[in-house]
């Protein structure tokens, strides 16, 4: 293997492109996980919420032709599948583990039976044509940079926007100053006037969205949908929430990195035969989920301290 082909100067570039692209779903899903983390409910469904849009996302561009339209019907199935979340932990009371598995399932499941329902068994596989990556003025023409963070697809933007938008309304805003009240101490939330069950049903429909939406990332990326097509992204989201420390913007720098060691095994394979080489191809794709999971391990032990919310994953329910 030619390690020029990898890690050489001219693929740098091509590398780094690809890593952005690749990491922005993740950043997404973890952005939302994050605000609905921090108001105390964990929303591990969002493995299913990235299929359930993807696969609405994909239906929707194949007879629409319009990539922004899929991406918001992909938000709206991720918000649906959100809602029965929503009831059974907040209204239900229902252990969100068990839950979270559960719409996983459920999730994937749907998926597959809706493509089958809509395109059938078929000898090829029907594709859609993505967003367009878009040539800013000057700005693509910068050398590096240019092509790198100016010549991406119109969601990716879209997607980043909505990321700093979270960040600012968890930080900035009274709402996020709810957010964090519910998260940390419901009952003493709720005795200044925090509606805890609203504010965590308004994280977690923000959540599923923002899952939806990753999953129709997904697809605008790829052109084509099957099984698995998410590929544990959003479990991967998960593990990047601890990464960030609960923020926002944190989720940035913990995608990027999966989407980067995912971008240099793509290449490593590629480079070194791909299925032909002597070393095992399911070895290459397990890289960025090995090192995402040493990642959480090592920033856990780092910080000795959780910065989890203290009341995540615990159930509130209101004094009559």
């Amino acid at each position: 293997m030619n390690w020029s082909d990898v890690l050489g100067a001219g693929a740098l570039v091509p590398l780094f492109t690809a890593a952005l692209r690749l990491a922005v779903p993740i950043i997404l899903a973890a952005a939302g996980a994050c605000l609905a983390e921090r108001s105390g409910l964990m929303n591990l469904g969002i493995e299913g919420q990235m299929m359930v849009g993807a696969i609405i996302a994909f239906v929707t561009v194949y007879y629409t032709e319009q990539p922004m339209l899929g991406a918001a019907t992909g938000a709206a199935a991720g918000l649906v599948l959100a809602a029965i979340v929503g009831y059974l932990t907040i209204t239900m009371a229902v252990d969100q583990i068990i839950t979270g598995i559960s719409v996983v399932i459920l999730g994937t499941g749907l998926a597959s039976f809706l493509y089958l329902q809509v395109f059938g068994m078929t000898g090829t596989p029907p594709r859609i044509q993505g967003t367009i990556p878009l040539d800013l003025p000057v700005l693509s023409d910068l050398p590096v940079l240019g092509p790198i963070v100016f010549s991406q697809s119109p969601l990716v933007y879209l997607a980043l926007a909505l990321v700093v938008a979270l960040w600012w309304v968890l930080t900035r805003t009274a709402f996020g100053l709810s957010i964090r009240a519910a998260g940390e101490s419901p009952e003493a939330a709720d005795s200044v006037g925090v509606s805890v069950p609203r504010t965590r049903w308004s994280t977690l429909l923000i959540s599923g969205a923002a899952a939806g939406m990753a999953g129709a990332l997904v697809i605008d990326s790829l052109g084509f949908f099957q099984d698995g097509i998410t590929g544990g992204r959003g479990w991967i989201a998960l593990g990047v929430v601890i990464l960030a420390r609960w923020n926002p913007l944190g989720a940035i720098v913990g995608g990027f990195m999966f989407g980067l060691v995912d971008a240099f095994q793509l290449r490593v394979q590629a480079a070194s035969g791909g299925q032909a080489t002597s070393v095992p191809y399911e070895l290459f794709q397990a890289m960025p989920y090995a090192v995402t999971l040493l990642a959480v391990i090592a920033t856990t032990v780092w910080f000795s301290r959780s910065n989890s919310p203290k009341a995540l994953g615990i159930p509130f329910v209101p004094a009559k």
